[in-house]
């Protein structure tokens, strides 16, 4: 062997003296500050300045289909507390217009030099106005009692059709341009749909006792409409301009907010924690969140003042045109053109309509932006609904052959195929290999021959059976698939087993697959064996390792007893002995099914029947492993070599 010279380290250039001796660098004083992290924007966002950009026009006409879509949802999940809230704003509204009215009444009396008369000619009209306050204020009670039984249908409702659809949904889907982000858009929708109830219910009653207020004032005198307007257009105004503010503060935080979310739960689950220690991460971390931090409170901070000028300025505007108002009014009265009491029934109906006027321009900016996210709702529900799997009636059987004719796949908005043309026979009891680098069209395979995706041409046949004419449930009650990234799902261990298999009244079948996968002993030094929950982060949960979890996996599988059983990498995190435990028990069970196993430890090969090595989306070969590994100039014999090359 040649002993190779270290090659010399490259040293940086230095300044030079006059006399031509490199000068010392200056020594550092300290370590150089973290990076700052990147300024994220999420430019396709949908509706990130809708409310910078929306005029009062877009949101007068905005505003009555997010109530009607609220309506909608409402009635659907609860029609009788609906009906309720429905008829407590109109009967509210109907307090304050009866209460203004007798006040308008009262107040000549009260206004006579003998009080005592005055009183008792006015305590009817006074009881009155009590009656309908109180009347006003139980309507308003019992309505959000109402409101409180179905916010929480409304949400779990829209929740249940959004997660339900995504579980229906052809896998075609998911690959459809945008989806990703459209499914976010409705995501919120649905999580807004949980103060719907309650904030149309808001708006609408400051939108009643508005009109009640506008009413009753008109019909004490045509002048006093105008004089309304004065009094609360202002506040409207620059309640507009400041909800606007809000919601650019909001928008322009958004992200750090999301990204800050994200890294939160990084640096708090118990899944990194290890690495987070061990690799001393933490100061840099810390820094990152920091800034992150610095960065929401900073831009919140600049909203401040521009929100506390507008405020200041519509208090303003509003306190002067309410002391215009109550001069005009003193004007009107002393001029004989207006009675004291009418006067004084106005002032009251401004502030009741000023009070109703800040619900409607507080809840209907709210509401207009509940709109928009809402509308994406409906929007995606009605886009899944359409792409849902529904390719037919015809009920699939446990297959003794598949075939594929010509069989190929493109991804949507793809022009090279994932699957090129393939013709391909599987039997029952044969064990399968399928080999390929990464990208080689493994996975797309799969799909199509458990009919998780149908070919975008060719066909594929389960017997006499177009999968593309299967119902798609009948055809997936004879698989049992095994996937590289399975699920750790956060139930107990008796359901990690059954999931997706009717219960039984005995365990024994889960006892029997646990056995198989060399799982019992694991399960039976749980707190709770098969009771308990596998999910660390809950009270009372229990976390498996790696390989564990996978072997679990594979014990789901087998419980299915399926017609087609396909692993993909089930070995990964196992240690030998379960890796080799895992294959024999396959063997044991492949003549009852077809089989089929993909992985890149090709020693695991060797006990297949037949190898299938795909390239770039084709069957580059075919045949047994002995065979294919001594062929020259075979992909599988290369594959082989480079792994034995340690």
């Amino acid at each position: 062997m040649t002993n190779r010279q270290p090659a010399p380290a490259a040293v940086p250039h230095s300044p030079s003296t006059a006399g031509g001796t490199p000068a010392v660098p200056a020594a550092r004083t300290a370590d150089p500050r973290p990076t700052a992290p990147v300024e994220l924007d999420y430019h396709g966002r949908k509706h990130r300045r809708a409310m910078d950009d929306a005029s009062l026009r877009d949101m007068a006409r905005r505003i009555p289909t997010a109530l009607a879509q609220t309506a909608r949802l409402a009635w659907s999940v609860d029609r009788r507390m609906t009906i309720t809230i429905l008829l407590c704003q109109l009967l509210s509204g109907l307090g304050t217009a009866v209460m203004l009215t007798a006040v308008s009444k009262a107040l000549p009396h009260l206004a006579t030099s003998d009080a005592r008369t005055g009183l008792r000619a006015a305590w009817p009209s006074l009881a009155v106005a009590v009656a309908a306050m109180a009347t006003g204020a139980g309507m308003w009670i019992l309505a959000d009692w109402a409101t409180r039984r179905l916010n929480p249908k409304i949400a779990s409702a829209a929740d249940l059709t959004l997660v339900d659809l995504h579980m229906r949904a052809e896998l075609s889907a998911y690959d459809t341009h945008g989806f990703t982000d459209r499914s976010q858009a409705a995501e919120t929708g649905a999580l807004r749909a949980v103060d719907l109830a309650d904030d149309a219910k808001t708006l609408t009653n400051g939108l009643v006792q508005l009109v009640s207020a506008a009413t009753v004032l008109t019909s004490l005198h045509p002048l006093l409409l105008g004089v309304l307007l004065l009094s609360v257009v202002p506040r409207g105004l620059g309640g507009v301009i400041a909800a606007r503010i809000d919601y650019r503060v909001h928008d322009r935080t958004v992200s750090a907010r999301t990204v800050r979310g994200m890294m939160r739960w990084w640096l708090t689950t118990s899944e990194l924690a290890d690495e987070l220690r061990a690799n001393t991460m933490r100061p840099y971390l810390h820094a990152w969140y920091r800034t992150m931090c610095d960065r929401v409170e900073g831009r919140e901070l600049e909203g401040a003042r521009p929100y506390l000028l507008v405020t200041l300025l519509a208090a303003s505007l509003a306190g002067l045109f309410t002391f215009g108002m109550w001069a005009a009014l003193a004007a009107l009265a002393l001029s004989g053109a207006m009675s004291t009491a009418i006067a004084g029934t106005a002032i009251v109906a401004s502030q009741t309509a000023g009070r109703a006027l800040n619900s409607i321009v507080r809840y209907g900016a709210v509401m207009f932006h509940h709109g928009l996210y809402l509308s994406d709702y409906h929007a995606f529900v009605d886009e899944v609904r359409s792409m849902t799997t529904a390719r037919g009636t015809v009920q699939a059987k446990a297959p003794q052959q598949i075939r594929l004719c010509e069989a190929e796949f493109t991804y949507p908005e793809k022009e090279a195929p994932a699957l090129h043309p393939i013709t391909l026979t599987l039997n029952r009891g044969e064990v399968v290999a399928l080999v390929g680098e990464n990208g080689a069209g493994k996975s797309t395979l799969i799909r199509m021959l458990t009919g998780l995706t149908v070919p975008t041409g060719g066909t594929v046949r389960w017997d006499d059976t177009d999968l593309a004419t299967a119902d798609a449930e009948s055809v997936w009650q004879h698989v049992g698939l095994v996937p590289q990234k399975n699920g750790h799902w956060p139930l107990r261990a008796r359901e990690n087993i059954t999931l997706g298999q009717p219960r039984e009244h005995s365990d024994d079948r889960i006892w029997d697959a646990a056995t198989r996968v060399g799982m019992t002993e694991a399960l039976e030094g749980l707190p709770h064996q098969l009771d308990t929950l596998l999910a660390r982060s809950v009270w009372g949960g229990h976390e498996l390792s790696g390989g564990q979890w996978q072997r679990l996996a594979c014990a789901r599988a087998m419980y299915r007893e399926p017609a087609v059983l396909v692993l993909d990498e089930p070995t990964s995190e196992m240690d030998a002995r379960g890796e080799h435990l895992i294959f024999r028990k396959l063997r044991e069970m492949a003549p009852d099914r077809i089989t089929v196993v993909v992985t890149h430890r090709l020693d695991n090969v060797r006990m297949a029947d037949r190898v299938i090595v795909l390239e770039k989306g084709l069957i580059r070969e075919e045949g047994t492993f002995d065979a294919l590994v001594t062929t020259e100039g075979s992909l599988l014999g290369e594959l082989y070599a480079l792994s034995q090359d340690r």
